[in-house]
């Protein structure tokens, strides 16, 4: 008893507080995931239901941890964000509400958006007259919540039940007004908190508050300090979802049992989907895609926008969830069973040969010298054994973009560093100069930018001269090519029938370079892979297949696998 008792010490803290925050671009599953987690009876699909998701020891692995969540089972604890974000909107006066309504929109008129507030959910709901006193707490984050106050508890279980309502309500309600005005107003709700800590139809032109950036998460994390007290810290609780990088960088900072979960859906199958149940065009499919990737407009737009792009690039797990078949979502159930037992045990399961390869990539990524976003990428042969890999980078030899400085290039003229063309160019240094200039005036008064080696990227400066945005001028190689130079460089045997794993996703130039030689599967990690499907993968009589990465990855890689104590040990205390 006492040897099973330790055994349990050690994986408390695992089975006791779970944090997961879901991410997606809109329409690949992030909701129907929080449903099946919420759950509170689970069984896990048979093999046999899978359509051969899984093959080889994979098989072995599914069996092993299908077995174990459905033992250990807890349902999880949903905080929707667009719930809270509802709560934001109902805190709003009447007119500023109708306001910021109208301005999401593309064809609402003054009155139907007043008729909306004055007459719909809204209007009618219990929280406005009833909860304010409450829910206005939540959103003053001066002041401490009393969660011992059993009349606060029980206001707040009920608010969680009544907001969820309202928000299926306010959607039904603005759809109906116009198609896709229930994402407009959410997304740009989330843009306004993000600004200036509150919902206004003039958050565009405000003053930036730094602080803001965190508002929502904080929000969040008031909510889930309650849930853990009301049941007594042991708690299980995902977030549906997280839109912006730096919301799961506070939750990263503040919980070491938090995991960022990646939801994506194959192109094709998400299009359909939104298109047949939501009834978007198009021309709005591609809006919401813009606005999630990180393109949208505005200052500071890297710290207030949505950024999906960003937030699945930094995720722990990626889930693969097709859509293909309506209400199917067996596959989805597969891997969430797989990674939430090792999240409730570590160790139960060694990794697939496709986490096992992409975690080399990932590793190998943080090589790269490039100043705007660093890319691993692996070459194996058929059976996933390792041939080469490479990192974004400058060729062999000279100095990468990080370890450059503004200063030098104005200053040193150092020829193995800086190029013949940055050193003479006329127009090129005076584009330059205005860079340096700028960084002389900024770093003279912030603290921040003392001691900072400040880099520069040539290809802005290049581009910004006649404002173009070529990829050509980039000093760095791709991590592709790279991974395909070293194996012309150093020898090694053909790779046809081959495979290629890439953090990001390759460009029209790498897609091309591996289909040259005969690589018969690209899996990627970034959902965005532009016209490289469309236009070079899917041509001609042996394209390689585009797959989406499936797995752990990072930190949460080891978090996962590597067994608390061996797994010989742990069965040796529990039989004494």
């Amino acid at each position: 008893m006492a040897e099973q008792k330790f055994i349990s010490e050690l994986f408390l803290e695992n089975n006791q507080f779970i944090l997961v925050g879901l991410t997606g671009r809109t329409g690949s599953g992030c909701t129907t995931t929080a449903n099946i987690l919420e759950s509170k009876n689970m069984s896990f699909p048979e093999l046999n239901s899978l359509s051969n998701f899984y093959n080889g020891l994979d098989i072995r692995r599914y069996s092993i941890v299908k077995k174990f969540a459905e033992e250990h089972w807890e349902n999880f604890y949903s905080i929707k964000v667009s719930d809270l974000i509802s709560i934001y909107l109902l805190l709003l006066p009447t007119a500023k509400l109708s306001s910021f309504i109208k301005f999401c929109g593309t064809n609402i008129t003054k009155k139907a958006s007043e008729h909306l507030v004055k007459n719909g959910a809204l209007s009618k709901s219990l929280l406005k007259n009833k909860y304010s006193f409450v829910i206005k707490q939540l959103l003053d984050h001066e002041s401490e919540i009393d969660f011992n106050n059993q009349i606060i508890k029980r206001s707040f279980i009920r608010i969680l039940q009544l907001v969820r309502k309202l928000t299926r309500d306010l959607k039904i309600e603005l759809n109906e007004i116009e198609s896709g005005l229930y994402v407009s107003v959410y997304q740009s709700a989330g843009k306004s908190i993000r600004r200036i800590g509150r919902v206004d139809a003039e958050y565009e032109n405000k003053d930036f508050i730094p602080s803001s950036v965190f508002h929502l998460p904080e929000t969040i994390n008031r909510v889930i300090k309650f849930i853990r007290k009301v049941k007594n810290e042991k708690a299980y609780i995902v977030i549906d979802a997280i839109r912006n990088p730096y919301e799961a960088k506070f939750f990263k900072d503040r919980y070491a049992a938090f995991h960022l979960v990646s939801i994506n859906a194959p192109d094709e199958h998400r299009t359909r989907y939104l298109q047949k149940l939501h009834k978007f065009s198009s021309e709005q499919i591609k809006k919401i895609d813009d606005e999630e990737s990180g393109k949208g407009e505005g200052d500071y737009k890297h710290l207030t926008n949505p950024n999906v792009k960003k937030c699945i690039e930094i995720s722990d797990i990626h889930l693969f969830n097709p859509k293909n078949e309506y209400d199917n979502n067996n596959v989805l159930k597969a891997q969430i069973a797989w990674y939430i037992a090792l999240m409730q045990h570590p160790g139960l399961i060694s990794p697939t040969a496709m986490e096992r390869v992409m975690q080399v990539a990932y590793t190998v990524k943080l090589n790269s010298g490039c100043i705007s976003r660093q890319v691993g990428a692996v070459v194996t042969d058929n059976d996933n054994s390792i041939k080469s890999v490479g990192w974004n980078d400058v060729a062999k030899g000279q100095v990468p973009c990080a370890m450059r400085s503004m200063d030098g290039l104005m200053n040193d003229f150092h020829s193995e560093t800086y190029s013949h063309y940055e050193r003479n160019n006329e127009r090129f240094r005076a584009k330059a100069r205005e860079f340096y200039e700028n960084f002389k005036t900024v770093t003279l008064k912030s603290d921040p930018f003392k001691g900072r080696n400040i880099s520069y990227c040539f290809k802005d400066i290049h581009n910004s001269i006649d404002n173009k945005s070529n990829q050509v001028h980039t000093r760095a190689l791709h991590a592709e090519e790279n991974a395909f130079l070293q194996l012309a460089k150093y020898g090694g045997n053909g790779i046809v029938g081959g495979k290629l794993y890439t953090t990001a996703s390759p460009c029209e130039l790498c897609a091309k370079k591996a289909y040259q030689l005969g690589i018969s599967e690209v899996v990627f990690i970034d959902p965005y892979p532009g016209i490289t499907q469309d236009h070079i993968i899917n041509i001609g009589t042996a394209p390689p297949k585009l797959i989406q990465f499936r797995g752990a990855i990072g930190k949460a890689y080891h978090r996962l696998y590597e067994q608390v104590i061996p797994i010989k040990d742990e069965l040796d205390y529990m039989l004494k």
